[in-house]
């Protein structure tokens, strides 16, 4: 059952309650660390973190979620208000509703490795999210030490670094890219997403071999990953900035903004589109379409384009 939308004298109203909120002069700010069933990790300072209860009716809360909060009588943290967001990364369930994995990111890492084979359709549907939210995008192809004496594995390079999008080669195994990785992060919050299985606790176990992070093997059944990371977790990490290791999945399904264009996610279909014959243009059948010509001339990955064409098709998800 689809959830019911909030009018919009009610979402103003919300908003209105936690700038009031967030104002108070009894109420000190925090970032949330990790989402805790009904209660959430948050760090007030540098070294300062508690647990803490949530009011009602404050709406989704994620990690890397700002706040205000305040101590309640018995002395313990309660969350009052989400402070104004940068972004938020979000998907959608199987039942078609909008979950959120992540708030007020920087940068975010495609994990795929070379088993599991990458899926080029999830890839697309992380991108397309970076691109709506604004967040810069990098590809990670982790296991690289399995591709044998292949250069570009899956041809990752040639279709993504002409789109402006970094490529990484990494192994945690032989240590190949990993230096390359760590430049990568320091004054950045960075999100490790993608499917169970590539390698993300692995990736984040180098980057903090002091915490305690739980490993699987893939499965025994193609070469699946079993879920390891439960919720999302945010880490200050020894070479600078910080680290949302978030939980493994089996498809992305991006939500996408319906006032921004499905082609704007695509930087090379966005680009094509400005010389497309009509402005209502959706860049499938359509006469004079520049988007169709520049696939026809190797422009445009048909990968990329088949990616855009299934998104297209997607239906809307519930409110």
């Amino acid at each position: 059952m689809a959830r019911r939308r909030l009018s919009r004298q009610q979402q103003r109203r919300i908003r209105a309650g936690q700038r009031a909120e967030a104002g108070r002069d009894d109420s000190r700010h925090g970032r949330i660390v990790s989402h805790q069933g009904k209660r959430v990790l948050i760090e007030l300072a540098p070294g300062e973190t508690g647990k803490a209860q949530i009011r009602a009716n404050l709406g989704t809360i994620v990690c890397g979620d700002r706040v205000a909060v305040e101590t309640t009588t018995g002395g313990e943290f309660r969350v009052v208000a989400v402070l104004p967001r940068d972004n938020l990364l979000q998907r959608v369930d199987g039942f078609g509703q909008v979950r959120a994995v992540a708030a007020n990111i920087s940068r975010l890492f495609v994990c795929l490795a070379i088993a599991p084979e990458p899926n080029l359709l999830l890839l697309d549907e992380y991108l397309l999210s970076a691109e709506q939210q604004e967040i810069d995008a990098h590809i990670l192809l982790n296991k690289i030490d399995l591709a044998a004496d292949v250069d570009d594995p899956f041809d990752l390079r040639r279709i993504y670094a002409p789109l402006g999008y970094p490529v990484l080669h990494t192994s945690v195994k032989s240590g190949v890219g990993m230096e390359d990785f760590e430049r990568s992060l320091p004054d950045q919050v960075s999100v490790l997403s993608g499917v169970s299985g590539v390698g993300k606790s692995s990736l984040t176990q180098y980057l903090l071999p002091d915490e305690d992070i739980k490993i699987a093997a893939l499965s025994a059944h193609g070469d699946e990953g079993r879920h390891t990371t439960r919720a999302s977790r945010l880490y200050h990490l020894p070479c600078g900035g910080d680290l949302i290791d978030t939980p493994g999945v089996r498809g992305f399904n991006p939500f996408v903004d319906d006032a921004r264009p499905l082609a704007q996610g695509f930087r090379e279909i966005r680009a094509h589109a400005a010389d497309c014959r009509f402005n209502d243009c959706r860049h499938a059948d359509e006469p004079g379409c520049a988007v169709v010509a520049a696939l026809g001339t190797g422009a445009i990955a048909p990968s990329r384009y088949r990616s855009y064409l299934k998104l297209l098709q997607r239906p809307t998800a519930a409110g």
